[in-house]
């Protein structure tokens, strides 16, 4: 599945998408999607988060139920689209950015710095429910589900 990850977006994103990398998009994403392995498509091309303006009901939870990270941080996308939204029209689809981005999950908080030597600054995200975490946590629902099962 790692293979064909957003391939519907873009046919290059696979050769320039590494682990440990950090999705971004736009608003809605993962809108139409109803099946889980638009969730665990990214997590096969081992991207532990994706961060959006915001996502689909179906997919949010599609990917908490496989332990795919997720957070909403519309400001991001701004700054992305200010910062590379192209000119005349032209649009990269995929891109590095060298940007940073650290979630305190804690705090419900996001930090961003804008490149080597750029602007950094935080913004308040809404909260990850200690529920969802514990889930997250144990690799998805399916494992959240044998464990609670095992523990009674």
């Amino acid at each position: 599945m790692a293979e064909v990850c957003m391939e519907n977006y873009d046919k290059a994103f696979g050769s320039i998408a590494q682990a440990g990398d950090i999705l971004v998009s736009g608003f809605n994403f993962g809108c139409g999607s109803s099946r889980e392995q638009a969730a665990t498509a990214i997590l096969a091309k081992k991207i532990p988060l994706v961060v959006a303006g915001s996502f689909g009901n179906i997919f949010s939870r599609n990917s908490i139920n496989n332990a795919l990270m997720g957070v909403e941080v519309p400001r991001l996308v701004q700054r992305l689209r200010e910062t590379f939204g192209g000119k005349d029209g032209e649009k990269t689809l995929t891109r590095r950015t060298g940007w940073k981005l650290v979630w305190d999950v804690r705090r419900s908080k996001v930090t961003v710095t804008e490149g080597e030597g750029g602007k950094t600054w935080s913004q308040k995200v809404g909260e990850l429910p200690p529920n969802v975490q514990e889930i997250i946590a144990r690799g998805g629902l399916e494992n959240w589900v044998k464990s609670q099962i095992a523990e009674a």
